[in-house]
């Protein structure tokens, strides 16, 4: 392995250790007791750390190696747990090249050697290689083709300045709030009691600093949500080469996926809150070991206009191409959509009249918001294609060929067998299931039932 590796094992160890130690520096500065000796203390175990993690990575590094020979490629590594992989070189369907920060300093590449059998980052991880031995490995699977050649040859697109910022803008990820919460809750548990008693002094005392509070973390999650897009995307590259397609994307850490036509199951379309009113929306795949990558891993193309993805599709992935036309579940099963989130929501207002008052009209909001899901929802087949439609927050349409689906589920309630209505859910793979509620029950038997093979 590259000498880079060293460096790249021992950042990954510190890595695991750094939450412990920011413990030990903010609960002095909770209790107010940031004194001379805390600092020294902190020193102490922030260089104990480092040496630590500095032998950890050169014991990994040293004891792991790796080649190639005319059949397959090798990967040995462990100490005391010593692990011997070997990946055939026919088996192997794609290699994802990273280069983070680390890699970037040093001229090396991260690759994560890809095959069917859809292990989480790869059979064999990589993590610093130069950029001979990239080549080496490119050349050595089968049908390797230069990737200079490829962009000339193959088609291609490349996200623009403009794509991206209306990328970014429009991203709305306000999940990225989650492992804030969850990393200050952790703070909290840490500390004493003491020092709890003093933080809850900053807590909001009223209605208006609660909201404003809220207002604040919203503002602050679509600020991170920009960022995390910008890194994410930036430089985004689509490639379709012959029966592979190549995605390159990130702007700290510059990523290369192969991804082989054969092992994409299904299309999502996927229609964002914030973009929707836009006629916007993102492209992901479910692809077969893709499923417990980032989502960024897994998206074909971050924004694109709704009446575009038909041409994009036919240009890009003419196997799952189809029209977003659906056709949707019958009008009696219109107050089946609204009556649940309308019991749900008066419910919940009966429960906190005190609070509420007259906020109980968000009974009739979330009976819309069940209206908004049987207009939204849709389903058909044709030419054994299959295209199935539901809204959650997001409106999302899913496209496949129906010979793709690893299963497809009927089932009725009580209430939907004397109205002779059904649900159909079909898995085309660990992340990507089709659902669509209260279908006709015949049509649900025999959605799938046969379906022509793809033209």
């Amino acid at each position: 392995m590259h000498p880079a590796a060293l460096v790249v094992y021992s950042a990954a160890a510190l890595r695991q250790g750094l939450f412990p130690l920011l413990i030990i520096v903010v609960m002095p500065l909770l209790g107010g007791e940031f004194e001379a000796r805390e600092l020294v203390r902190a020193a102490a175990f922030a260089g104990a750390g480092l040496v630590i993690a500095g032998v950890s990575g050169y014991v990994r590094w040293s004891t792991t190696r790796w080649w190639i020979d005319e059949a397959a490629v090798h990967h040995h590594t462990g100490l005391l747990r010593r692990s011997e992989t070997k990946v055939p070189l026919e088996r192997i369907e794609g290699l994802d090249v990273h280069q983070g920060p680390l890699q970037r300093a040093f001229g090396v590449f991260a690759v994560d050697v890809q095959t069917g059998a859809g292990k989480k980052g790869g059979e064999v991880a990589l993590p610093a290689l130069a950029p001979e031995a990239v080549e080496d490995l490119r050349a050595a699977r089968l049908g390797a083709v230069p990737v200079a050649a490829v962009e000339e040859t193959g088609r291609s697109r490349r996200l623009t300045g403009r794509e991206l910022a209306i990328t970014a803008l429009t991203a709305g990820q306000l999940g990225v709030l989650v492992p804030v919460v969850a990393a200050l809750g952790q703070v909290v548990g840490q500390v004493g009691e003491s020092e709890q008693e003093d933080a809850v002094r900053f807590l909001p005392q009223s209605v208006t600093a609660a909201v404003l509070v809220v207002v604040g973390l919203l503002a602050l999650a679509w600020l991170l949500s920009i960022a995390g897009s910008v890194i994410a995307f930036g430089g985004f590259t689509l490639v379709r080469d012959q029966e592979r397609l190549r995605v390159r994307r990130g702007l700290i850490s510059r990523n290369e996926a192969t991804v082989p036509v054969g092992r994409v199951r299904a299309v999502r379309v996927v229609e964002g809150l914030l973009r929707r009113p836009f006629g916007l929306c993102a492209l992901t795949v479910e692809v077969t070991g893709y499923a417990d990558e980032a989502s960024a891993a897994r998206t074909l193309f971050p924004v694109l206009r709704v009446r575009d993805v038909r041409a994009f599709l036919d240009e890009f992935l003419p196997e799952f191409a189809d029209e977003l036309v659906v056709e949707r579940p019958p009008r009696r099963a219109l107050r089946r959509y609204v009556l649940v989130p309308a019991l749900v929501a008066l419910a919940l207002t009966i429960g906190g009249w005190l609070l509420l008052g007259p906020w109980s009209v968000i009974a009739l909001v979330v009976s819309l918001y069940g209206w908004a899901r049987w207009r939204d929802a849709g389903w058909h087949v044709a030419d054994g294609r299959l295209a199935v439609r539901s809204l959650l927050i997001a409106r999302t349409t899913v496209l496949a060929p129906a010979r793709l689906r690893e299963s497809h589920t009927v089932s009725q309630n009580p209430f939907q067998r004397r109205a002779q209505l059904a649900t159909l859910a079909v898995a085309f793979g660990k992340s990507t299931t089709a659902r669509i509620r209260h279908l006709e029950a015949t049509d649900a038997r025999s959605a799938l039932r046969d379906p022509q093979p793809v033209q």
